[in-house]
């Protein structure tokens, strides 16, 4: 019966090859998926309405953005609840 050889040693650290393997990126939280879905559309909408103006836009991006740090808050506080 023959057995797998063993993986071969990770390379040696170096200036040219600080770390073995490549870091994972964090995936963006769904929020902020939501809030730039929104904003891109309501984006759109001001670009393609006559009577939507840049201060109805900039109201509601304000509201987006108060509506994404609420929901941050509430997802953070959540975290916090389930560790005890």
């Amino acid at each position: 019966m023959s057995s797998t050889p063993p993986p071969p040693p990770p390379p040696p650290q170096s200036y040219e090859r600080p770390y073995y393997g490549v870091p994972a990126v964090p995936a963006p939280p769904g929020e902020l998926i939501v809030f730039l879905v929104a904003w891109v559309v309501a984006l759109i909408v001001t670009l393609a309405a006559d009577e939507v103006s840049w201060g109805d836009f900039l109201t509601a991006t304000v509201a987006l953005s108060a509506a994404y740090i609420i929901a941050r808050g509430i997802a953070k506080a959540g975290k916090v609840y389930e560790g005890r």
